[in-house]
């Protein structure tokens, strides 16, 4: 019986770890998440700057080379071209808006997706 009280010391000293631990991870998890107004529904936080919304009200963020992404149910970062706030200057000749970077230089997305600067004012 002596060598047994050691035993289930230490499973007791095991089990009380793996719990803090557990509880460590809920809060790591609560912190990653706000709740949105008074309701239940979870939004993933951004340390990047919100610049505007989506069409369907997902706020979104400037990254820091300039580009603009959402963060989806998954907390992961989805890009956007156009959005409700975008810094819109100016037109293309074929008609894309054209933005207005964090450093003030003027862009329009490619049909890559990729940004094209525009010389001049």
């Amino acid at each position: 019986m002596k060598k047994l009280l050691p035993f289930l010391i230490l499973i007791a000293a095991f089990i009380a770890v793996q719990s803090g631990a557990q509880a460590q991870k809920k809060d790591a998890m609560a912190k990653s998440t706000a709740t949105k107004g008074g309701d239940d529904k979870k939004v993933a936080k951004s340390d990047d700057p919100a610049v505007g919304k989506t069409t369907d009200g997902k706020t979104v963020f400037e990254g820091s080379k300039g580009g603009h992404y959402y963060l989806n149910d998954k907390g992961d970062k989805t890009y956007v071209k156009d959005f409700v706030g975008a810094k819109i200057v100016g037109k293309t000749k074929d008609g894309q808006n054209i933005f207005r970077g964090p450093k003030g230089g003027k862009f329009y997305y490619s049909a890559k997706g990729d940004k094209v600067y525009v010389k001049g004012k």
